[in-house]
């Protein structure tokens, strides 16, 4: 059976910052659901982060977007009750990001955990154009 793809809108209606490696802060990139209960989101970042307060500042309120969207009782009504053995929220960086940043989301691996998911990290090797 096929997995069935959904596009809502197109992905520049949701940037709120085009010209930032992270463009959108409300937009979840990829949303997986599993048949017995949980996801996999993806952060896609597909160009390079520098460590500083304007990407630190997105990153966080994107992965803050996600958590906020596995309490919801949309998430709940289609995947259950998220939890680190069942839900994964991944961000897919570029591997060209500053260092410091690979730190922060080390750092933010316990928050996330708290709230539901487990967060891993996957170096991205192809760029996004």
């Amino acid at each position: 059976m096929d997995t069935p793809i959904f596009m809502h809108g197109e992905w520049e209606d949701n940037y709120d910052d085009p010209s930032h490696p992270i463009p959108s802060l409300t937009a979840i990139d990829v949303y997986g659901v599993h048949a017995d209960g949980g996801s996999d989101l993806a952060i896609v970042v597909a160009s390079p982060l520098r460590d500083d307060e304007r990407s630190r500042t997105r990153l966080l309120a994107k992965l803050d977007t996600y958590v906020q969207f596995l309490a919801s009782p949309e998430y709940v009504r289609e995947c259950g009750a998220a939890s680190p053995t069942n839900t994964t929220i991944l961000v897919s960086i570029h591997p060209d990001s500053d260092p410091g940043m690979f730190d922060l989301i080390d750092s933010c691996r316990g928050w996330v955990e708290d709230r539901g998911a487990s967060l891993a990290l996957e170096l991205r090797h192809t760029s996004i154009q």
